[in-house]
């Protein structure tokens, strides 16, 4: 019976009241962590390190996108077979890793999307722009995802090159979106559930509409 390696990626920006937490809990489904510590100007560095996770710092801050990319190198260095892919802020379960990687593994899949939006709890006015932007890459690239922002998926190593992406900041998850769907990968999308609270770091709308044009960008430029 071969045993996969599961191995969870952690984007982080001044997460210290936070990172701990995460991490502990997150290790418990997983054979390890990694927590890219995106230019913090707090303790998230040091806290996620004495509880346990690998830490990759940046001097300066980065982007989600490029601190993902951080992070899934180094977990594919160590021999990962499976990435996880999970905030910092405390809002996903790693309860869920499981139900993730399990349904990558039984079903033979390339990545397994967490979506918010089955759940039902998202509030109305990420429930507005996260249904916006699923529509436009439904329609710009044929996908049917329907949560576009969520940072809870787990995808095996070898669809990594195919998934890769160029966006430095949130626009990072419809691009994975993007790619799955051009690259014809084998995906799912399962409820996951979220904690949203005030101090939520997520997509604004100014964010929401610069996604929608790199989006047109990748559609009609290539």
């Amino acid at each position: 019976m071969i045993i996969l390696k599961i191995c969870a990626v952690i984007p982080a920006y001044n997460e210290e009241e936070n990172i701990a937490e995460v991490v502990k809990k997150t290790r418990e489904h997983v054979d390890s962590v990694i927590v890219v510590d995106d230019g913090s100007e707090d303790d998230t560095a040091h806290i996620a390190e004495m509880m346990g996770a690998t830490v990759v710092s940046h001097l300066v801050n980065m982007g989600k996108g490029f601190a993902l990319e951080t992070g899934i190198e180094k977990a594919l260095e160590n021999g990962s077979d499976i990435l996880v892919t999970i905030d910092a802020d405390n809002q996903h379960d790693p309860k869920d890793i499981p139900r993730l990687s399990n349904i990558l593994i039984n079903e033979n899949l390339d990545i397994v999307f967490g979506s918010r939006s089955l759940d039902g709890d998202m509030p109305l006015i990420l429930k507005f722009g996260n249904w916006w932007l699923c529509k436009s890459a439904q329609l710009l690239f044929g996908t049917k995802v329907t949560d576009s922002q969520s940072g809870f998926k787990a995808f095996r190593r070898d669809a990594y090159e195919k998934l890769k992406w160029r966006s430095s900041h949130y626009s990072v998850d419809s691009e994975i979106i993007m790619n799955a769907g051009t690259n014809k990968l084998r995906h799912k999308q399962i409820p996951i559930k979220t904690l949203y609270n005030c101090n939520h770091k997520g997509t604004t709308v100014i964010d929401g509409i610069r996604i929608f044009l790199n989006m047109l960008l990748w559609r009609f430029k290539g």
